[in-house]
């Protein structure tokens, strides 16, 4: 009887002691489409800052190309957050 309750013990200290962590694909998913659209906008400023350097008189074509890639990387981050707020997963 004496063994059972060690191993019970045992059993029940090694479940509190490590932590269960949930793999939401979902989160990794917008978290991912998130991070694209900030990659997307940090190479469209490279580039506009590029042609400028190089003396590109029309440098200003990036400028509704930012403007759209910033509206895709709004809408993904506040899919990401909605679902991390609905969804209770860690963020």
């Amino acid at each position: 009887m004496l063994a059972t309750l060690g191993t019970s013990y045992d059993a029940d200290l090694t479940q509190k002691s490590i932590p269960s962590i949930a793999f939401c694909e979902e989160n990794v998913r917008l978290l991912d489409e998130f991070l694209s659209a900030i990659r997307n906008i940090t190479e469209l400023q490279s580039q506009q800052t590029r042609a400028v350097i190089d003396g590109d008189s029309d440098f200003a074509r990036f400028d509704i190309l930012l403007q759209l890639a910033q509206g895709r990387k709004d809408r993904a981050k506040y899919a990401w957050i909605a679902h991390v707020d609905a969804h209770g997963c860690c963020g």
